[in-house]
């Protein structure tokens, strides 16, 4: 999910192009949460804000609707404050600002793994 689907051109442009993903957006965070609870995709990624939340805030609303969706979230915020302030939500990643190619290839490479794959 993301305000500003442009930012995320290049991740989403490396994920559709693997065979068996499919790319769902959101512009808000009620968008969001009611297409995360109604498709229960494997993996969300959060954008740092959604709306009047924080990406983190909008975890925790997810996490407690359904706590099996994989989540990743950017955040400007440095790693360790970043793994602080996620602590207990379950977060398989921080992802940059401008999330790529490479992020995507880490992602789905952890979500395999997670998933038996």
């Amino acid at each position: 999910a993301a305000d500003k689907a442009d930012r995320f051109e290049e991740l989403a442009r490396a994920l559709d192009s693997v065979k068996n993903v499919e790319i769902l957006w959101a512009h808000d965070d009620e968008e969001a949460l009611v297409k995360a609870t109604a498709d229960s995709p494997d993996l969300v990624i959060v954008d740092e804000h959604l709306g009047q939340v924080s990406g983190l805030q909008w975890i925790r609303r997810l996490m407690g609707i359904n706590a099996f969706i994989h989540t990743a979230a950017v955040s400007s915020q440095p790693h360790d404050v970043f793994h602080e302030a996620s602590e207990g939500l379950g977060v398989m990643a921080h992802l940059p600002p401008r999330p790529g190619k490479f992020e995507a290839e880490q992602l789905l490479k952890t979500l395999n793994q997670l998933m038996g794959a």
